[in-house]
């Protein structure tokens, strides 16, 4: 951090999941309600759900103007909108130790969390519940959690934006920013690993013209079996109930992403079921099924073990 700023903000996420309206709306509160000047700006890659999405913020006092404008390295919030972005090195990357992490998590999950200040929140149950974005519930625990935040002003800016669509979206949303704010939960870790340096989201390109390959061909797809999904689901995921499925394949034609898996028997293919790692939960599945056998479900353990993997462990 450099100069004047006083307060650095990072919200990592997946498209979808409303992190960039939230930090807009939050810098907004600091300038407009507060007498305080920030700057904000998202950076992402494809504008889609499902890929990856960082939003910065910084704060100062009206004196001093920011001068700075690269990405917040060393953050004294850190806010991670959902749990599985906890996998990659680089979403913890920088993190102050005076800062605070706040994580959606739900409430059974135990992941590995880093020594220091840390705040749970289920903000999906809680956006599920009151059918919201879970970016509204992030925002009240990042309230709780930074006393420059006046909360109650925060919750009138949501009020005064989402009110310009409907008072009952305006109501919605600010009744999620105070549930987020009550059921955020706050600990000191001290048995974690320590936050990686900022040096850690500065990962270096694999290919430069040094090292590309001959006649600029890129030899590893960007859809690989590794990637995961599963983050850009809203808290429903498609069920399959085999004794209702009668192996149409209607299914398999709108999904975008082929992630239902089949099988070969006899004469006829036969729809084994759905892996998870590669459903973005866009439900299409469900709304084309004419049997009735994909259902909308809440999501939970289930879906854990209800996954067919599409390639098995000795194909891969």
């Amino acid at each position: 951090m450099a100069g004047p700023v006083c307060l650095e903000v990072r919200f990592e996420s997946i498209g979808g999941l409303g992190a960039h309206l939230a930090a807009q709306l939050l810098a907004e509160m600091f300038v407009l309600c507060q007498g305080l000047d920030a700057s904000q700006f998202s950076s992402y890659g494809s504008e889609k759900k499902g890929t990856p999405v960082r939003s910065f913020i910084r704060v100062a006092e009206t004196t001093a103007p920011i001068r700075v404008t690269s990405p917040v390295t060393q953050p004294h919030i850190l806010a991670v909108f959902h749990e599985a972005l906890l996998a990659r090195r680089a979403t913890l990357s920088g993190l102050r130790s005076d800062g605070v992490l706040i994580v959606n998590v739900p409430a059974a999950s135990t992941p590995v969390l880093p020594n220091g200040r840390v705040v749970r929140l289920d903000a999906m149950a809680i956006a599920v519940e009151e059918k919201t974005r879970i970016n509204t519930a992030m925002l009240g625990a990042v309230a709780k959690a930074c006393p420059l935040i006046d909360a109650d002003v925060l919750a009138e800016t949501l009020e005064h934006h989402f009110g310009r669509r409907s008072p009952a979206l305006a109501a919605s949303n600010v009744k999620t920013f105070w549930r987020g704010y009550r059921e955020s939960v706050e600990r000191i870790v001290t048995d974690g690993p320590a936050a990686p340096g900022p040096e850690a989201a500065l990962t270096p390109p694999r290919w430069g013209y040094r090292t590309a390959a001959l006649g600029g061909a890129i030899l590893e797809p960007g859809g690989t079996v590794a990637n995961d999904h599963s983050a850009s689901r809203q808290g429903f995921a498609p069920r399959l109930d085999r004794t209702r499925c009668t192996h149409c394949g209607v299914c398999d034609l709108v999904c975008p992403d082929y992630c239902l898996a089949w099988t070969r028997e006899g004469d006829s293919t036969r729809l084994l079921g759905i892996d998870y790692q590669y459903c973005k939960g866009c439900l299409r599945c469900v709304e084309s099924c004419p049997s009735g056998a994909l259902t909308t479900e809440r999501e939970g353990p289930w879906v854990r073990e209800a996954r067919v993997p599409l390639w098995p462990k000795e194909t891969v």
